[in-house]
């Protein structure tokens, strides 16, 4: 199931009223969140085949005897697609002087994996470090978890919090400390 927590901000761009969401999408994290489109945001004829497009596609699932709407495993697994795609850390005002190392160490069978975590922590503005070896200034925990654990590396990433560096100079500037 996906975390309600990884779909919060995308709740507030649907309840701010955007006409520019793309439809699809909203209507995937409305069934996720168990709401109710609001009526006046997109014409009921574009929401219709919106819905015939996710039942089409095994994204959601009608209920019996109802007129609700739920998430199919397929589904869950878009909106994850959906989530890794608009992740973002968010920057602390004042840095704490405690760097954040990501290291990881994947079998080479994990080469997808490997090159699609590398990216998303370069994605995120981690500045790498030696090879296998990611740093970061600012908390960023629960995102390096929750990326780890959609490309199935969990076990093989971790995360320390490193007080000093020998000669930190050079990532200092990379982000502007």
């Amino acid at each position: 199931m996906v975390e309600r927590k990884h779909i919060v901000k995308f709740k507030r761009f649907i309840d701010s009223g955007s006409k520019g969401l793309d439809l699809t999408k909203t209507l995937l994290f409305s069934v996720a969140l168990g709401e109710k489109l609001s009526p006046d945001l997109y014409n009921k004829r574009k929401v219709t085949q919106a819905f015939s497009g996710l039942r089409r596609y095994k994204f959601i699932k009608k209920n019996k005897n109802r007129d609700i709407y739920s998430l199919t495993t397929k589904g869950e697994n878009r909106l994850r697609h959906i989530v890794i795609d608009d992740i973002e850390i968010k920057k602390a005002r004042n840095w704490d002087g405690k760097w954040r190392l990501v290291m990881y160490d994947l079998p080479i069978r994990f080469k997808k994996a490997r090159n699609a975590f590398r990216w998303k922590l370069k994605d995120l503005g981690f500045f790498q470090f030696q090879k296998s070896v990611w740093i970061y200034p600012y908390p960023c925990e629960g995102e390096v978890v929750f990326v780890a654990d959609f490309f199935g590396v969990r076990k093989y990433v971790e995360i320390l919090g490193v007080n000093e560096l020998s000669d930190d100079r050079k990532i200092r500037y990379h982000f502007g400390l």
